[in-house]
């Protein structure tokens, strides 16, 4: 059995060790700051969404159609209890996705009493970014886009334009689903 005198020694024997040993990190003032945001594939174009904005990546959940909407409301899903508006972005942005319904993805979006489910083409997961490479420019991007677009990041020459879901939730086209009478 260990001494009290003896613990005590070996305990400030491992301070000691993690402090020399700590003197060669980094501290985290000098550690370079990240940038999280889930990536996806729309109309052929790769985007980068903030991971703030993305309440949920899932499945098409099963959805009901509802008669008298916009075109590129897909219709009402339940998603754990919870109605979800089913929007298909592909539509909304004036064309079609090439690729099968089940392979497609749903960006849930969530403020305040608002849930929203994202129809996008391919998800690419979570992408990691350094904050010094983020550009006020969001690159070589089709016009439809620019009003949701919010600079983007370039990494090892590729450019992810930062496509928001707050700003497509608060367009005047989401506000009102409904077919003007």
């Amino acid at each position: 059995m260990m001494s009290e005198v003896n613990a005590y020694q070996a305990l400030v024997e491992l301070a000691t060790r993690g402090e020399t040993i700590s003197i060669d990190l980094p501290s985290l003032d000098d550690t370079p700051t990240h940038w999280a945001g889930l990536g996806f594939n729309l109309l052929g174009q790769r985007f980068v969404s903030p991971m703030d904005e993305v309440a949920e990546l899932m499945r098409m959940p099963q959805a009901t159609r509802v008669p008298g909407v916009k075109d590129f409301v897909v219709g009402v899903g339940n998603v754990r209890g919870r109605l979800m508006a089913i929007l298909d972005l592909d539509v909304y942005f004036g064309q079609a996705s090439n690729r099968p319904r089940a392979q497609r993805r749903v960006l849930a979006y969530e403020l305040e009493d608002r849930y929203m489910g994202f129809i996008i083409d391919e998800s690419l997961g979570m992408q990691h970014f350094p904050s010094d490479t983020f550009e006020e420019d969001a690159g070589e991007v089709a016009d439809m886009f620019m009003p949701f677009l919010r600079g983007s990041y370039r990494v090892a020459g590729i450019q992810w334009p930062v496509l928001s879901l707050e700003a497509l939730a608060q367009d005047p086209n989401f506000e009102t689903l409904a077919v003007a009478a």
